[in-house]
This record gives C-alpha cells, structure tokens and sequence, in this order.
C-alpha cells in the first residue's frame, strides 16, 4: 500500500490541490520551443488528472497513467474530455514504442524508480521527444508571518515529519546514462488561500497521509490539531503562500 492507494487521499486531491501546473505548461511550450500542439503526450503520476488536463493546452492527445487505482477512479469520474486514463506504474508504461512526443512526471519523481523509469520513458518517446519532470511545493514562508515559518518548523514537521522519499537530484550523468540531454530550472510562486483551504491541502500531504492513513491518528484529530495551533498564526482572510519548485528538461539523445 502507497500514500496514495486511499480514496480519501484521492478525494481530496481532486477538491483541494491548487491548479498551478498550466505555469509549468508555459515554461515547457518556452523552453521546448512549441509554436503548435503535439500530436501526443503521456503524464506519468497523474494523480486526479490535474497536470494531464494541463497538457490539452500543448497537445492534441493526452494520456494520463498512476499506479493508484483510487486516484485513477476520482481522474476518470471528473469528465476530462479528451483525455483518456489508464491505472499502470511509472516503471512499467503500456505502450508501444515512440507513442509520444512529450512526457511530463508533475509531482511524483520522487516516488519514482528512476532506474526503472528513464529506460521506460526512453523507450515510448518518438524521436527528439522529452521528459519533463517537475515539482510545485509549499515552502514555510508566508507574506509578512513570520510566526508561520516558526509554526511549520517547530510545531507542523515535528508532529508530522516528512515520510522518506528520492529527493536525490538529477544529474547529468544519470540522464545521459539513460540517453537524455539534461536542463533544468528552478520557480517560485505565490497561491493565496484561506486557513480552512490551507488546512484541507495539508491533510492531503504525504506527512499527514502517514499518521493518519498509514497510522494511528484520526483525520479529525489532525484537522482539529492543524486549525488550533494555526488560530494564532494565520491571518484572517486569505493568505499568500510561498511554494518553490523545479523543472527538468530531458530530451532524447
């Protein structure tokens, strides 16, 4: 069982994640050059079809695969049009070779086997096609709160530490052992959200996923915990967010 096998991880997903990912889109249509669509991409760890939906806008076939039959379920059930879903894992893609032009891996490298995976990717690439992977995750900074950096710190990770993941960076000769040409960058953003949204995207964090679905604690004594210990800290109204992420560009050799 993964972080995200639980259909109220899906659920919530699907409702509470922010949409940033047509800011990546705009850096990959720059970046790759795009004046037109592709014929074709591929979004590996699609999740609830956030960033697959994104790719309609650089591509006339879109495809999206996750290893969760939960999250697959909710991506399906929100009428992307056009966009077809299939539940299969990164490191295994059900399709034949050069399928596609572009794959895009939004927020689920780190869940990944790369070793597995970058030969897969290799494989059901066209000629000249590439791999985007990226990333999009809140920071512990809020505009003029200091108080918020202390509270995520000392209170937020100390209660829900961060559950063990590949965060070891890409390098060039990784990607040039699998046959890609590596680039990459790096972004920030800022998303504004009230103390109620806030607290409804934590819960759908993996360090919160890990006490309550894979743990002991129940979902209502975090969302209790969250909104108690941020009373003093967050802002009425909404709240500008800081979120810092990456790009990386693999193209094929």
């Amino acid at each position: 069982m993964t972080f995200f096998s639980f259909k109220r991880v899906a659920e919530g997903y699907a409702a509470h994640r922010p949409f940033y990912h047509p800011l990546v889109i705009a850096k990959i249509r720059a970046r790759l050059g795009l004046e037109g669509k592709l014929s074709a991409a591929l979004d590996v760890g699609c999740g609830t079809g956030l960033s697959t939906v994104a790719l309609c806008e650089i591509a006339d076939h879109v495809v999206g695969t996750d290893s969760s039959a939960e999250m697959i379920e909710v991506a399906r059930g929100a009428g992307n049009a056009g966009v077809v879903f299939h539940c299969a894992p990164a490191e295994d893609l059900r399709f034949p070779d050069g399928s596609f032009d572009v794959i895009t891996v939004g927020g689920a490298i780190n869940w990944i086997d790369r070793e597995r995976f970058l030969p897969e990717a290799q494989r059901v690439l066209g000629t000249n096609g590439s791999l985007v992977a990226y990333d999009n995750f809140i920071a512990d900074r809020m505009s003029d709160v200091p108080l918020y950096t202390q509270w995520f710190q000392e209170q937020y990770l100390y209660r829900y530490p961060k559950p063990p993941r590949d965060e070891a960076p890409l390098t060039t000769h990784e990607a040039e052992r699998h046959g890609f040409r590596l680039d990459q960058e790096e972004y920030s953003n800022s998303l504004s959200m009230s103390k109620e949204q806030y607290v409804e995207f934590m819960l759908t964090q993996s360090n919160i996923i890990s006490a309550v679905d894979m743990g002991s604690e129940s979902l209502s004594a975090a969302r209790e915990w969250m909104n108690q210990t941020l009373a003093p800290v967050f802002p009425e109204g909404k709240a500008a967010l800081r979120f810092e992420g990456y790009v990386w560009y693999l193209r094929a050799c």
